[in-house]
């Protein structure tokens, strides 16, 4: 008896194994990939409180920070969120952006074209929006600068001036992400 249960288990093992295995091949999920600079729908954020500038807001967990006096820098290989603050005593408006904002950014930012300039409204208030392309840095091992999409939210509250600048290879889908984070940003 004994031996007859050995050989039917035996024999049940290896008519099994290989439906175990189909059943785990069907069921796999081929991984997401996403184009260099692209946030993943589901990247986690976390808040970030500007220390001199007044405000907070949600930022990719896990990207580094660099600061520089009222300037921060969050950055994940192409893609970057750019915070600064300034002192004002205006609203800005469609022209005082282009003016000022954009022109002095064009002193730095290579090959700077503006795409669109507009007003609109977040929930933390009134903002002006500028969506430019670029060209970012030089890499040093390929020797090839990427094309750059670019947005620039200018808002201002209680004296201060608050600029949000989001970068990403040209074609990256982020529009989710940003709008995230522009969406999130209060004013303390």
């Amino acid at each position: 008896m004994s031996k007859f249960l050995h050989t039917t288990a035996l024999l049940l093992t290896a008519a099994l194994v290989p439906l175990a295995a189909q059943a785990q091949t069907s069921t796999q999920v081929a991984p997401e990939t996403h184009p260099v600079g692209d946030i993943p729908d589901n990247q986690a954020f976390v808040r970030y409180e500007g220390a001199a500038g007044g405000y907070s807001l949600e930022v990719p967990e896990g990207w580094a920070r660099a600061v520089s006096g009222t300037h921060v820098t969050f950055t994940s290989k192409l893609g970057a969120v750019e915070v600064w603050t300034t002192d004002t005593t205006g609203i800005p408006t469609l022209a005082s952006v282009r003016a000022t904002e954009v022109t002095a950014l064009a002193k730095t930012v290579a090959n700077l074209k503006v795409t669109s300039v507009k007003a609109v409204t977040l929930p933390s208030g009134p903002a002006i929006r500028a969506s430019f392309t670029s060209t970012g840095p030089v890499n040093a091992v390929t020797g090839r600068a990427p094309a750059l999409e670019n947005e620039l939210y200018v808002l201002s509250h209680a004296g201060k001036r608050v600029l949000l600048r989001f970068s990403a290879p040209l074609g990256s889908d982020n529009v989710d992400a940003w709008k995230q984070m522009s969406d999130s940003l209060r004013w303390r």
